[in-house]
């Protein structure tokens, strides 16, 4: 079995998990919610090294700025080991969290997704003392500034059409005054699609007649593709308004 197979089934098996959610739950929100999660937390896991930990809750920076509680956590090797009995972690610091991701199964609703990106604001508030990037010299200070912003991205498996979605974000950042620093990083939908919030044109590696690499910004929709989509997973910790794209040879729409 190849590696895309493999990932094609991890792919099933989410999906077939959220759906027996509500059975496993029994009914109950919480349950249904801790379900869903475990799912996402169990997939990443098992595509990262032994010493990288999935964990869920609240993560504080130095200045001692809190974020709300998230669903999934990628704690790299320097994160100290402060669990309790139970195995949770009593403090989950930013310099040792790679990436923050909120579950949330259906994006149809405008409160849902209202409240992801409340959770994402949370997380973006907050700031580690030093850049992720390993290369410091070929970037501007700018994005090595941005850089020390945890990575915020939402799972979900149904959502609003693609335009609806990015305009219903786009909406409510501009009417609550949110920053491009502090917006979320991307989105992934199940058996659809990536949406990605390119923040800067030097990250953008998207080669598109009339955008060329490296010569735009904004939201961007890769359509689904089994291979990128899970792949994309597996990079999260990359650095991550107006722009629809198609795999291969996308189409701008501004």
């Amino acid at each position: 079995m190849t590696l895309i197979e493999i990932l094609q089934k991890e792919g099933r098996q989410i999906e077939e998990e959220f759906l027996l959610s509500s059975k496993q739950g029994e009914g109950t929100s919480q349950e249904i919610a801790d379900f869903r999660e475990n799912a996402v937390q169990d997939f990443l896991q098992r595509y990262y090294p032994t010493n990288h930990i999935v964990s869920k809750g609240k993560i504080t920076d130095l200045d001692g700025t809190q974020s709300n509680s998230i669903d999934c956590l990628l704690l790299n090797p320097e994160h100290p080991n402060l669990i309790d009995s139970r195995g949770k972690f009593r403090l989950i610091f930013s310099d040792g969290c790679d990436c923050a991701i909120e579950v949330k199964p259906n994006l149809v609703r405008t409160d849902e997704i209202h409240r992801a990106l409340k959770q994402g604001i949370s997380v973006k508030n907050l700031k580690r003392s030093r850049s992720s990037i390993l290369l410091k010299k070929k970037y501007p200070i700018h994005i090595l500034e941005f850089s020390k912003k945890i990575p915020f991205y939402i799972f979900c498996i149904q959502a609003f059409e693609t335009n609806k979605l990015i305009e219903t974000i786009k909406k409510y950042y501009i009417e609550h005054n949110i920053s491009h620093e502090n917006q979320i990083d991307g989105i992934i939908i199940l058996g659809k699609g990536i949406i990605k919030n390119l923040i800067f044109k030097e990250l953008n590696l998207y080669n598109s007649a009339p955008s060329p690499i490296k010569e735009n910004t904004g939201w961007y929709f890769v359509f689904y593709n089994l291979k990128l989509t899970h792949l994309y997973n597996l990079k999260l910790t990359h650095l991550i308004k107006k722009i629809k794209l198609k795999i291969d040879h996308p189409e701008v729409i501004i």
